[in-house]
């Protein structure tokens, strides 16, 4: 990290720690276990990790139905933004996939809260081709690597983005755990454990902090009291990677390459969700 300005008696800018990487299949299993962040990083488990171009999926899911965004400034949603410009990054529209890979404009995010692949126990037909791949996570159709129970399965979503987006810090109000393939791109995430809701300014499961809170925080420029107390980690997230983000931890998301193409899979933490204590 840069050093603050001032001269000789410039400060070292605080590091942001870093989300644990794990080097074994044995580790992330302990860490989701154990509901702890962290990173595996030794290149891809399953085929899709691989497999899914944009080539490949004109080819095998050109006709599936996306549902997509579009933002002026590139960020979805920064509550310092005017009214206009945050209506216009929640405004979103249907089409199919080959029309959103055809369209090729920048600043575009392909949601997979909208874009299920998996959702209510079933697969969606139209993403049944990538689908044959993605089933390898779960136990029932996976080998030695799979990572998820069937019965534990809640949703997996598809998304896509161009060129440097970002999104807003937030929580997954399913309560879900999240487990995040990075299949094409690089992003940058910063976290945030539940008990920072109270310096996250938050609004049910969003974060109301402008969007210069966490730029501040990456850069190690703790300029307010709030920013001092938060305790984020960081992570850098390549092609073949897999995040796991536990159940009710905050995460403020960078889309760094022209091209992104993220799967995720959303799973129950075994807990009744009247146990889960949600960030207040």
């Amino acid at each position: 990290m840069a050093t603050q300005s001032g001269g000789e008696g410039a400060v070292k800018a605080p590091t942001v720690p870093q989300v644990r990487a794990v080097s074994s299949l044995d580790e992330f299993r302990e860490c989701i276990n154990q509901q702890t962040p962290c990173v595996y990083k030794q290149g891809p488990l399953f085929s899709f990790q691989a497999l899914f171009s944009e080539a490949w999926l004109r080819q095998h899911a050109g006709q599936s139905t996306v549902s997509f965004r579009t933002s002026p400034t590139g960020k979805f949603v920064d509550p310092s933004d005017g009214m206009l410009k945050i209506a216009s990054s929640l405004s979103s529209k249907r089409i199919s996939l080959s029309d959103f890979l055809n369209q090729q404009e920048p600043r575009t995010m392909l949601s997979g809260t909208d874009t299920y692949v998996y959702t209510k126990g079933a697969v969606v037909e139209e993403w049944s081709a990538l689908w044959e791949h993605a089933k390898e996570v779960v136990h029932e159709h996976g080998q030695e690597h799979a990572l998820i129970p069937k019965s534990m399965l809640s949703t997996v979503g598809f998304w896509m983005s161009r060129d440097d987006i970002q999104s807003m810090t937030h929580y997954d109000d399913s309560l879900a755990n999240n487990l995040n393939f990075q299949i094409k791109g690089r992003k940058e995430i910063l976290m945030f454990p539940p008990d920072d809701w109270k310096h996250l300014k938050t609004f049910k499961a969003m974060s109301m902090q402008p969007f210069s809170f966490f730029d501040d925080i990456k850069q190690g420029r703790l300029r307010t009291a709030q920013q001092q107390r938060c305790q984020p980690q960081r992570i850098e997230l390549n092609e073949g990677d897999i995040l796991f983000i536990p159940s009710t931890w905050f995460h403020f998301v960078e889309h760094v390459d022209h091209l992104n193409i993220n799967l995720t899979f959303w799973f129950k933490t075994g807990l009744p969700t009247n146990e889960i204590e949600k960030p207040k």
